[in-house]
């Protein structure tokens, strides 16, 4: 009795090391005549790593801003549309429309500037864009000098002002900030106080 059983676990033994070592080389070797359930399986799903090429798309945004001073307001509000030609090239264009009045005891002005805009942005890593941007300003206003003991002196303007800007922002998701310099500025007709200007733009 002891005997048989022990043949017949060395017999079990045999069978499991033969299928085991069956399992092995069908498993490890794909072009074996025989193949089970699982390697079939295994072969007949194939992991495919897909690409997508890039596909250009529109983005708009802007600048939008609003102050508050002694006696004055400024407001500035330019919509912009944005195609990302690549993932590092943008091109877009815009409309700029500001605001500006000031009134205290030496005199006050009004005026209105309105005007296109086209830029160009190329980001060589995704949070710092580089920028260059056109814009043209037509500017209406009004101006009243508050004399002392003698009649105000009013004034009537109108004139057009270039503006090439060169600028460096950080971007974060869908926000930039940063700042640019108006290499075409001129104080006698520019509507900015400086050829430095901050940006804080948005992207949607």
């Amino acid at each position: 009795m002891l005997s048989r059983f022990y043949l017949s676990i060395g017999f079990c033994l045999i069978v499991a090391s033969v299928f085991s070592q069956e399992t092995k080389v069908i498993e490890n070797n794909p072009d074996y005549e025989f193949q089970s359930e699982k390697r079939q399986q295994e072969q007949s799903t194939t992991a495919v790593k897909k690409t997508y090429a890039y596909q250009p798309s529109w983005h708009f945004g802007g600048n939008l801003g609003l102050s508050f001073w002694n006696g004055g307001t400024d407001i500035l509000i330019a919509p912009k549309a944005y195609y990302s030609v690549t993932p590092q090239f943008l091109a877009g264009f815009g409309l700029t429309y500001i605001y500006s009045s000031s009134d205290d005891d030496f005199g006050k002005y009004s005026q209105n500037s309105f005007g296109p805009s086209v830029m160009a942005a190329f980001r060589p890593v995704p949070f710092l864009q580089l920028s260059a941007e056109y814009e043209g300003l037509q500017t209406n206003g009004n101006s009243t000098l508050k004399l002392i003991g003698a009649p105000n002196i009013k004034n009537d303007y109108s004139f057009w002002n270039n503006a090439l800007y060169l600028g460096a922002s950080f971007v974060s998701r869908n926000v930039s900030f940063g700042v640019r310099y108006d290499v075409l500025y001129d104080s006698s007709r520019s509507v900015y106080g400086s050829a430095w200007s901050p940006v804080i733009g948005f992207y949607f």
